[in-house]
């Protein structure tokens, strides 16, 4: 199940590096449908009304322009997803990821005279 999520209330902060997304237990970078790179990106959520703000890792296709750490950026199609899989020892895990069609900093950075 994939739900949209209003982040018109939401302060996306980049907190790390961007990795490429692997496909589980290999290093194969795992792509979009359309054959786009996918990447991690680590952020924090502010705004979420929570008491402690959350930290997440955002899964954003390729090509990304350059994250700079401890910028806020504009997430646009962001959505939470359901999933479940079955491990190797046979048990069922279950999570939920978000996903975003882009992240930008370039349309929030203060501009320098």
């Amino acid at each position: 199940m994939r739900l949209p999520v209003d982040t018109s209330r939401l302060t996306v902060l980049i907190i790390g590096t961007p990795v490429p997304a692997t496909v589980y237990g290999t290093d194969t970078q795992r792509t979009t449908a359309d054959g786009r790179p996918l990447f991690k990106v680590p952020v924090l959520l502010s705004g979420t009304g929570e008491k402690t703000d959350p930290t997440t890792i955002l899964t954003v296709p390729g090509p990304l322009p350059t994250l700079e750490k401890s910028v806020p950026c504009r997430v646009d199609g962001l959505t939470i997803s359901t999933w479940t899989m079955r491990g190797q020892d046979g048990r069922e895990r279950s999570g939920v990821t978000l996903r975003a069609d882009s992240v930008d900093t370039a349309a929030l950075k203060p501009s320098r005279p």
